[in-house]
């Protein structure tokens, strides 16, 4: 659906609205929009807009509301940009940035922000046990794992390389 009249560059996922539409007026703003979503990636640990560009105006729409991007399409007179499936759409309503935070952090981070923002010293969770909560487990069993091929390669003398650092599967952030 897509004509090529704007540029749409910027790093996937983090593409503002306009850029999505192609646009040919965009400016700094767009920075901002990218600033706005590098939060939404440290609240809820994950690039919440990951698609193609139709897919990430889906999901701007399920957090912003259809008549908001259908607005962003017509200022920048991109309708045509505006993904097919979403004129059929029902009107979708915008969400309110908390819940829709909420509905996508990982409980287990409240929960260890919970712990770490205890009031009383004497409660509070200790750094041993905060890297041992659950919300550390993908690092931890990650770590766990790259020990335990260390001290193999180095039980039977092996000359296989470690793993290297950016190999990790830990999925926190």
């Amino acid at each position: 659906m897509y004509d090529s009249k704007g540029p749409c560059v910027g790093t996937k996922g983090f593409r503002a609205p306009e850029v999505l539409f192609r646009s040919a007026h965009q400016d700094t703003k767009l920075d901002i929009w990218s600033a706005g979503v590098t939060l939404l990636y440290f609240i809820i640990g994950r690039t919440p807009f990951a698609g193609d560009p139709d897919q990430n105006i889906k999901e701007i729409v399920k957090l912003k509301g259809s008549e908001d991007l259908w607005e962003v399409a017509k200022l920048h007179n991109r309708e045509s940009s505006f993904p097919a499936d979403l004129f059929d759409m029902k009107f979708v309503s915008p969400v309110k940035l908390r819940d829709w935070c909420l509905r996508n952090t990982r409980k287990s981070l409240i929960d260890l922000g919970d712990k770490c923002l205890t009031s009383n010293p004497r409660l509070r969770i200790s750094a041993e046990e905060a890297l041992r909560h659950e919300f550390f487990a993908p690092c931890y069993e990650d770590w766990r794992k790259r020990r335990l091929y260390r001290q193999e390669s180095q039980d039977i003398g092996s000359t296989l390389p470690i793993p290297p650092e950016n190999s990790r599967t830990c999925g926190v952030l």
